[in-house]
């Protein structure tokens, strides 16, 4: 009996898929015959395969791949990636102002986060320190928890209830015995940091080979013009390539829906080229089907 107990938990743990991404499958139709050596030209469409869900823009990654090039797709902003940062990772989402954040927090000391300016910090400068599962806010950060609401939900701060109380862990998880694992509690921080508000959203504890203390979160703010990351150039830049949806609220990504990906001022595509699209939601890898050559 213990060793068919032992085997089904063993089983539990080795089969055990996070709640994360989506089933969505991306169908990639190509743009024959209308590419050219201009600079603005349309790509490729993307829509939804049947019984697909709606997807938040804030969670979305969209990136094409040609004549070994990568590039990245949004609706206007892309950020740089700084290869000498080794323990925070910032990467702009498809919305253009949305961050997801991974922090490596494997040491027992701790990675401090400057949330204003998506950087490894210090002691004496920080929003947010990290360590295996404690995580921290500075002294003197306002903080509130909006348990059940998404981070993209949140317009508005008017009944909102502030807390002083930054002496003691966040307490954001909770942990699943019975397969071992780290789980968010499904909600988004507000945190009040020098007159600007910021919405923060726990993903995951893992990183995309999972592996564990790598805490990952959506951050962006109230006000999309008062995040000091969006303006640093040596931080964001414009993207490549564009993406052109129908819905002006640029919130999810509809089902029903198909967008456009087009260049920005950059001839990625000439007359003729093979296009890879590759797409992640909350950062896994959605399922693309229908991948076709641009002749």
């Amino acid at each position: 009996m213990l060793l068919t107990l032992g085997a089904a938990w063993t089983y539990l743990i080795v089969s055990y898929e996070p709640p994360l991404g989506t089933d969505n499958t991306v169908l990639v139709k190509d743009l024959e015959g209308v590419l050219s050596n201009g600079t603005m030209d349309e790509l490729a469409t993307l829509s939804f395969a049947e019984g697909g869900e709606d997807l938040a823009w804030t969670s979305l990654q969209i990136e094409i791949m040609t004549n070994e090039q990568q590039y990245t797709c949004s609706f206007g902003s892309q950020s740089i990636q700084d290869l000498n940062e080794r323990n925070v990772v910032a990467t702009l989402g498809a919305d253009g102002s949305t961050f997801t954040t991974m922090i490596d927090a494997t040491e027992d000391s701790f990675t401090y986060l400057d949330v204003p300016n998506q950087q490894e910090s210090n002691l004496s400068d920080y929003t947010m320190r990290f360590s295996t599962t404690d995580v921290f806010f500075s002294e003197g950060i306002q903080w509130a928890f909006l348990e059940g609401q998404n981070i993209g939900e949140i317009t508005s701060i008017n009944s909102t209830k502030w807390s002083n109380a930054t002496d003691d862990r966040l307490e954001w998880y909770t942990y699943d015995i019975a397969v071992h694992r780290v789980n968010p509690i499904f909600g988004t921080y507000l945190i009040l940091e020098d007159s600007v508000v910021y919405k923060i959203q726990f993903l995951t504890y893992y990183s995309d080979e999972d592996e564990s203390r790598y805490p990952t979160m959506l951050i962006s703010t109230l006000d999309k013009t008062e995040f000091p990351a969006l303006n640093n150039p040596n931080l964001v830049v414009p993207s490549p390539c564009l993406i052109q949806s129908d819905d002006d609220t640029l919130s999810y990504w509809n089902a029903t829906e198909t967008i456009t990906l087009l260049e920005n001022g950059m001839n990625i595509c000439s007359s003729s080229c093979f296009l890879e699209v590759i797409v992640l939601y909350e950062t896994r890898t959605v399922k693309i089907e229908n991948i076709e050559s641009l002749t």
